[in-house]
């Protein structure tokens, strides 16, 4: 079965990485690091697919919308510039396009910020094993 888009989950999940940001200003233990690790790379796979959704659906509509240019335009013989056409198709699937912009930004912040908790995890377990040595 194809999986359906849910935007409202993806900006959930973009509102969530904005707002736990905050947290990863201040130090965690490295348990607390592990763990945050876990639940963005179980968010990273839901999120993968709705980008995958998304693109689907922003191309087929783009298709759907250039096929109804291209027979509005034959059928009251009008020539189109190839910036009308853009503009027009662009109009035409701007919903999509911004379904599969913010579901390919949540993916970016994710990834950034798995990247950043792994380098303050390594960071802090640098910081233990040199303490353990000193004591």
């Amino acid at each position: 079965m194809k999986p359906a888009l849910q935007i409202q989950r993806v900006e959930d999940c973009q509102e969530y990485l904005e707002t736990v940001a905050e947290q990863y200003t201040a130090m965690q233990s490295i348990a607390w690091y592990i763990d945050q690790i876990g639940v963005l790379v179980k968010s990273f796979a839901f999120i993968n697919t709705q980008v995958a959704v998304s693109k689907e659906i922003l191309l087929r509509n783009k298709k759907e919308a250039y096929n109804v240019m291209m027979l509005s335009a034959k059928t009251n013989n009008l020539i189109m510039s190839p910036s009308l056409a853009k503009d027009y198709i662009a109009a035409a699937i701007s919903e999509h396009q911004y379904n599969f912009d913010m579901c390919d930004r949540c993916r970016s912040t994710l990834d950034l910020t798995i990247e950043a908790l792994r380098s303050c995890l390594s960071a802090l377990k640098s910081e233990y094993s040199v303490t353990r040595q000193t004591f």
